[in-house]
């Protein structure tokens, strides 16, 4: 606490405050970028393109979820390894990192749902919702067959 200079709480190895901040930033950018070509997909005619985005998009989370759990495993170590009492500042954010990391596993991990079949497509119309259309409502008839 008396150093005016910084220092890594884990384990004092600065690779591994570098590795956090610089694969959260890069996530950040990957999510970013997949934000704008999600919201273009519908404007996309040709179908090769959507289906090796989709397969780029696929390979990227498994990317990511490689990158976030190696990144947890080496930040754990090296907050094992690090000194108990030699930072006094900083423990709690190190452990915030610790478990942003191993959040982010599963997050990456997870599987996609995929869109229900109930819903309309962005391409089709979307048909308005009149009580009608729900059979078994009382007092309402429904739809004729």
């Amino acid at each position: 606490m008396e150093s005016p200079q910084l220092h890594c709480i884990l384990n004092s190895n600065n690779v591994a405050c570098s590795f956090a901040v610089g694969a959260s930033f890069l996530a950040f950018l990957s999510c970013l970028a997949f934000l704008v070509l999600d919201t273009q997909e519908t404007h996309i005619a040709d179908t090769r393109f959507k289906t090796a985005f989709q397969l780029l998009d696929l390979i990227l989370a498994v990317l990511w979820a490689v990158v976030w759990f190696m990144g947890f495993s080496f930040l754990a170590n090296q907050w094992q390894h690090s000194p108990p009492k030699e930072f006094l500042l900083g423990s709690s954010s190190a452990q915030a990192a610790i478990a942003f990391t191993f959040f982010s596993i599963l997050v990456w991990a997870s599987p996609q749902p995929s869109p229900s079949p109930d819903l309309p497509s962005p391409s089709q119309p979307s048909r308005r919702f009149l009580p009608t259309d729900t059979p078994g409502l009382p007092g309402i008839p429904g739809p004729p067959k």
